[in-house]
Parts: structure tokens; sequence; C-alpha cells
């Protein structure tokens, strides 16, 4: 099986690039999906993480039914490093162990896959699982920005202190061993995807 990454911050267009290539035949694993499950107070996992956010931000983090209100969460951590970094040790290794077990079930189901696992802000950490290719998703900052503030509906202010928090293109781009740039046309950004595809059916298959 081979595992591609896409990766980038928020507003940069790495969904469209996954779909992309999802529709080209690829199996996509969305990251943002596991991360949703993981906060799921129906799924087992979900139950036990999200006890200990309740723990750590309170229950103005939740909605009236249980579950996540996850703009209020983002809006609190994404303005305060020290409680980003306490959120983000519960809810990484709670990610990490649900991706391996749906990584696990893909393989299982077809062990020839081409998988894209559409993951935010991957800088080369070590996982319990590798990638046999790394793209990074780019556009400009201001690009982002009105895209979330548009498509997503948020403010400026929120905008703009989401995608400061997430830092500069450089250590994406750093591990990256190809980069798409989504500023320009959709039809760049096709043509992108297509020679991307192309070239991801040459990678070996790769025990995972």
């Amino acid at each position: 099986m081979r595992i591609i990454a896409v990766t980038g911050g928020i507003g940069a267009g790495k969904s469209t690039v996954a779909r992309g290539l999802a529709e080209r035949g690829a199996q996509l694993l969305d990251g943002d999906q596991v991360a949703r499950a993981v906060v799921d107070p129906t799924d087992p996992i979900g139950a036990e993480t999200t006890a200990q956010i309740r723990e750590l931000l309170g229950d103005e983090a939740f909605n009236a039914d249980g579950t996540l209100n996850r703009e209020a969460v983002g809006a609190r951590i994404f303005a305060d490093d020290a409680l980003r970094g306490s959120y983000n040790r519960i809810l990484f290794p709670a990610i990490e162990r649900a991706t391996v077990a749906r990584i696990a079930a893909i393989r299982d189901a077809d062990p020839h896959a081409t998988l894209v696992h559409e993951i935010p802000l991957y800088t080369g950490r070590a996982l319990p699982w590798t990638y046999d290719y790394v793209v990074t998703v780019e556009a400009d900052d201001a690009v982002r920005a009105e895209r979330l503030i548009t498509g997503r509906g948020y403010s400026p202010q929120h905008a703009a202190d989401r995608i400061a928090a997430q830092g500069a293109s450089g250590p994406r781009e750093a591990i990256a061993d190809l980069v798409v740039h989504t500023d320009g046309t959709m039809q760049q950004t096709v043509e992108q995807v297509e020679t991307l595809w192309q070239h991801a059916q040459s990678l070996p298959h790769t025990e995972h």
C-alpha cells in the first residue's frame, strides 16, 4: 500500500487536493473526520477524550447536547499557546490510535491501495505509520483568510488568529516532496492534482 500525506494550513485548500486524488481512485482518510470521531461522546475513544477536555476547558466547551463546540474550543485554544498545548496532548494520542485502526482496515480491504491521508499541519513528527510521499498545500495568508471569512463565517480576527497560530509555511514545505499552490485558478489546481496522481502511480507499494 502507498500512503500519501496531504497537509497544509487552514484554508490552504488541502481538502480540495485530497478530494481530487480520491476522484482519481485513491482511498481517502480524512484527518478532520477522525478528529471529530475522537471527540464524539458516543464513540469509545471519544467518551474518554471528551471527559479529559471537559476537565481542561469546562462545560462551556460543549453544546447543550454534550457534543464538543469546535468553534468555541478553537477560539480559545488558538489564542493561548499554553492552553493549546494542553489540549493537543489530549487530542493527538487519541487521533493517532484511531488513525492506526483506520489505516489497518483500508490495508486489509485492499493491500495495494493508494491511501491519501489528509492531515492538518504535519511537520515531519514521528508517527506510528510512515508516508511514502508528503504533499503540502499552500496559499497566501490573505487568500486563506478570505476563504475562512467567506466560506466558514469566521471573523477577520478569528481567521487571523487561526492562521498565525499555525505558523509559517517554511517548516511544512521543508518536509514536503511536493508543494501544491492554490492561489491561482481552480484549473491550475486541478492540473497540479493530475500531475500528482500520475506520479503517485509510480511509487512502489510498501509495507506499513
